[in-house]
């Protein structure tokens, strides 16, 4: 009867048992997506609770109008935005607990100043048929639970107060105050100059509309994880460890907010869908850009590499050292290499990542070390095997840490590993190892 090759069968068992533990690694990416499903949970129980993402669209000058054409009289409105708008924004960042999960709120102070043009109004009431209402200056916010204290505002070099809501269809959460008139003069020649402070809190991030024809935007924060998104880039930025600022600049040739804002409003009026998130907005994000939740279903990515590698490692002790390694010894490694990710999960909810994957690494290769010391037949080549496996944690932690760079890090430790094989295997007669089995030692 024809024998099999001892070789092969050893080869074609390891990777057998490579790919079955890809079915556990499996069960720990699920298990890593249900936690991150159930923190999503409670972070929409808080934002439900406290105030969410905020979008700030101010301010908007309203002119409402009757037209008279005839025997027809229409009821219209006049949307004006500001000529040059400055939107200088402070925001103070601070944790909001639940349970093991942690959220970023925030407080934010946000002073608005610029002008408005008066061609708009003297075009309009230079209109035959025209009989102007009362003019009202709108504040839109995308939450209006994270709107604070109300302060006086400064309009054409008078004070006026806020009411609620901003009397906009498209735009309905936030605040409105009726400019009378009597109050100022329509006819002038000179802009019309407002001054407004804004407090906003919200969650995990805050936006700017910038509704100017020419628009200037600074922000800063103690938040040293900024996520600069939105419609426009950074004019300039700085971030820094106890914190962050930057500016923007936008205008209508950019953004054509003059035409879509007022577009957005009338289509909404006549029964059509709109909103704030629809408009040119400045985001910046006040979240971890890559949370443990990320980073452990990043690790658990190359669970198949670092279970492979480590089968190769023991592959080679046996071969080089002419040793016998039990399957059955190949599992209980496997095994323990896949309750690594389990313990770093959880490990990670806890105490953060860094610290987690060093505990987990650490009690990893001591348990697996010593294992592979009575394995071997010696404590000196067990020692050998756990320096080499905390290496390949060492690496495997760099390449979770450089994600720009991940891809070439990882190619070229990959070339290492293939190079170190290679040479180590450059003088082994294959086919003398496949014919005699190797005894145990």
């Amino acid at each position: 009867m024809r024998r099999f090759n001892p070789l092969i069968i050893k080869i074609m068992s390891l990777l057998f048992l490579v790919l079955c533990f890809m079915i556990p690694v499996d069960m720990v990416r699920d298990l890593i997506r249900d936690r991150q499903f159930y923190q999503s949970q409670v972070e929409q129980e808080l934002t439900q609770s406290t105030s969410g993402e905020q979008t700030i669209a101010a301010p908007i000058l309203v002119v409402p109008y009757q037209l008279v054409e005839g025997k027809t009289r229409t009821e219209q409105r006049l949307i004006v935005l500001p000529e040059q708008l400055n939107i200088d924004g402070q925001v103070q960042v601070s944790p909001l607990k639940r349970a093991i999960y942690t959220f970023q709120t925030f407080q934010s102070t946000t002073a608005l100043t610029g002008h408005f043009s008066r061609a708009p109004l003297q075009t309009l009431r230079a209109k035959k048929g025209v009989t102007l209402g009362t003019p009202f200056l709108a504040v839109g916010v995308s939450d209006a639970r994270g709107l604070g204290k109300s302060e006086p505002f400064t309009w054409a070099g008078k004070r006026y107060t806020f009411s609620a809501g901003t009397q906009l269809h498209a735009l309905p959460n936030g605040m409105h105050a009726a400019l009378p008139l009597s109050d100022w003069d329509i006819a002038g020649s000179a802009p019309l100059n407002f001054s407004i402070q804004l407090n906003v809190n919200g969650s995990s991030r805050i936006s700017y509309v910038p509704l100017g024809e020419n628009t200037q935007v600074t922000l800063a924060g103690n938040w040293p994880h900024p996520k600069f998104a939105g419609s426009t880039v950074t004019q300039t930025r700085n971030v820094m460890p106890q914190g962050f600022n930057a500016s923007w600049q936008s205008n209508w040739f950019a953004n054509n907010l003059n035409t879509t804002l007022p577009s957005i409003e009338n289509s909404t009026a006549n029964g059509g869908n709109g909103s704030i998130e629809q408009l040119y907005r400045i985001d910046t994000d006040l979240i971890q850009t890559v949370d443990h939740y990320q980073l452990n279903e990043r690790m658990a990515k190359y669970s198949m590499l670092f279970i492979g590698l480590t089968f190769l490692a023991f592959f080679m002790f046996e071969v080089l050292r002419h040793l016998r390694v039990h399957p059955l010894q190949y599992a209980l490694v496997g095994v323990a290499l896949t309750v690594f990710f389990v313990l770093l999960l959880s490990l990670s909810e806890h105490m953060g990542f860094n610290k987690a994957y060093a505990l987990a690494a650490t009690a990893c290769v001591g348990q697996i070390g010593f294992y592979v010391s009575h394995i071997l037949h010696s404590v000196k080549r067990g020692i050998g095997f756990s320096l080499a496996l905390a290496t390949l944690y060492a690496v495997l932690f760099g390449l979770l840490q450089s994600e720009d760079i991940s891809l070439l890090l990882g190619s070229i430790g990959l070339f290492a590993v293939v190079s170190v094989v290679m040479f180590a295997t450059r003088r082994l007669n294959w086919y003398a190892l496949a014919d005699h089995a190797p005894a145990e030692r």
